[in-house]
């Protein structure tokens, strides 16, 4: 878990991060222990309620993309990756949360939209554990997504993740989100992904995704 402090207008610094580390005895999908460690990391802060960005991996979260035709009303997006999501998950279409953003679409000018998705019961047992420590929970994300957050903001770039100690990051807070590039940018997003790739598979990698959850609270 990271949290951040502003130094500027632009820019923030990392002041806390801790590893929050369930009990050995806690089942797979019993993260009530949660509660009382999100506690203790608020406790001494200002803040009535602390925003909280939560980030899930498979086979809790599923991600995927959806294509339609031009004429497909932007009114029936959610709908249709909705039944996505449900489908992916095994799950009632009711029983899902979902988010999604349209990406550029293919040549002959149909939909294309990026999706994620989780089980409605995880998220609401998120939201009470973390209410009950006197956090608010305002996003739930890929880790990829988070990761990719954290090193586009990164001062310096991904090659600061083994130069610098964590705690020595610091983030740009003011940069645009930039939709993904089309197919034609090619070569440059293909070597940013595989930097970010890397990163994540060296000790650090979890610290770059628990910023970018920070990140995301700030935004």
């Amino acid at each position: 878990m990271v949290g951040l402090a502003r130094v500027s207008p632009g820019l923030a610094r990392v002041h806390a991060s801790t590893i929050l580390q369930g009990p050995a005895d806690a089942g797979l999908l019993d993260s009530s222990w949660l509660s009382p460690a999100l506690a203790e990391m608020g406790r001494g802060r200002r803040l009535a309620r602390h925003r909280l960005c939560m980030s899930m991996s498979a086979p809790d979260l599923v991600t995927g993309e959806f294509s339609g035709p031009a004429n497909l009303s932007s009114d029936g997006w959610p709908a249709e990756v909705q039944l996505e999501v449900a489908q992916a998950l095994g799950l009632p279409p009711q029983e899902v949360n979902f988010d999604f953003h349209s990406e550029p679409g293919n040549v002959d000018g149909g939909v294309r939209l990026r999706w994620a998705g989780c089980p409605r019961l995880r998220v609401s047992e998120y939201q009470r554990w973390s209410a009950g420590a006197g956090w608010q929970l305002v996003s739930v994300e890929p880790a990829s997504d988070a990761a990719q957050r954290a090193a586009n903001a990164l001062v310096g770039g991904l090659p600061r993740l083994l130069q610098q100690a964590p705690q020595d990051w610091q983030f740009r807070l003011n940069l645009e989100r930039e939709p993904m590039k089309s197919d034609g940018a090619g070569q440059q997003a293909s070597r940013t992904a595989a930097g970010l790739l890397e990163a994540l598979a060296t000790p650090v990698g979890p610290r770059l995704v628990a910023a970018g959850l920070a990140l995301k609270a700030w935004l």
